[in-house]
């Protein structure tokens, strides 16, 4: 499966070579490179898979040359899970925020109606996008100015949570949750980034459930579906990831011992803490972002113009 990165290039090309190029003609890895603004690594990566597929050949001297330009237009179709990512990109950069037709979609992202409709069903399960009153779509708003908005939220009905009369502490779900956590901060360099976003998610939503109320376990999975977005911005620091672990066990730890109002106060200085990370390099990683050098999983090699990657 193309790694997002690959893809983004993948569709790059073609929009920007596909109406220029014709059968037999020579593409330049390092013109490419220069017109995305990439490394020639992940540009030679694609153009070698293009020629596994059958739409370039490769000739000594010459490099890659088109062999089947409408194949480099119509393109292969991308996974369920690949859509998805790239939808939640752009929703993170800001490039979906406004309404969009399906036609529009599909024309976007160069895929059937089928994909399309697979992902915009599993959005909107996740509350991250509604229909339109007319014909097309509504994608959540995840500027900075909301996830502002989604940490104060966090900051306020959170430590309440832990402190409602009816909270109840699930030891064995806490345990468990620790043993993850512990295991995640031991070896945090080699996993994946959304199984680190999903512990994370998992935490958030345990310690919710303590309260018994199922309108703030709802609230709670909607501000992670939204931070689902915006992983791609935040989940780039691995030291932060592995000090964020180690602050969240120890709230399961003050939960464990019965100290709720020590939980709490953790808690909400997690989330502050949390709010001016974010924020204190938010330009830097949207910048990152827009590049598509922020590496998103451990397959998923992204580069600098230098060669260089991106922690």
């Amino acid at each position: 499966m193309q790694t997002p990165l690959q893809a983004r290039i993948l569709e790059q090309l073609r929009l920007q070579l596909s109406d220029d190029l014709q059968c037999g003609d020579r593409i330049n890895e390092a013109e490419v490179a220069d017109q995305l603004g990439v490394s020639r690594t992940p540009i030679r990566r694609v153009l070698q898979k293009l020629q596994s597929e059958g739409v370039l050949d490769f000739e000594p001297r010459r490099g890659f040359i088109l062999k089947d330009p409408a194949s480099l237009l119509n393109g292969d179709n991308q996974t369920d899970e690949l859509l998805d990512e790239r939808v939640m990109r752009d929703m993170a950069i800001g490039e979906l925020n406004t309404v969009f037709s399906e036609r529009a979609l599909m024309q976007r992202y160069s895929v059937p109606n089928g994909v399309l409709a697979s992902t915009l069903r599993r959005l909107t399960r996740d509350h991250l996008v509604e229909p339109s009153p007319g014909r097309g779509w509504i994608f959540a708003d995840v500027s900075p100015r909301a996830m502002e908005d989604s940490y104060r939220f966090r900051q306020i009905i959170e430590p309440a949570g832990i402190l409602a009369d009816s909270y109840k502490v699930d030891a064995a779900a806490f345990r468990d949750l620790d043993e993850d956590h512990a295991d995640a901060i031991e070896n945090v360099h080699r996993m994946d980034r959304r199984r680190l976003f999903d512990l994370d998610a998992r935490f958030h939503k345990v310690v919710a459930q303590g309260a018994q109320t199922a309108e703030l376990v709802s609230a709670i999975e909607r501000q992670n579906n939204i931070r689902r977005v915006t992983e791609y911005i935040g989940f780039i620091r691995i030291e932060r990831l592995r000090q964020s672990m180690i602050e969240h066990r120890g709230i399961i730890a003050a939960l464990l011992e019965g100290n709720r109002q020590l939980a709490a106060s953790l808690m909400h200085i997690h989330l502050q803490i949390s709010r001016d990370e974010t924020f204190a390099h938010m330009d830097h990683d949207l910048e990152l972002l827009r590049g598509g050098k922020v590496r998103l999983s451990e397959t998923d090699e992204a580069e600098d113009g230098g060669g260089r990657k991106t922690q």
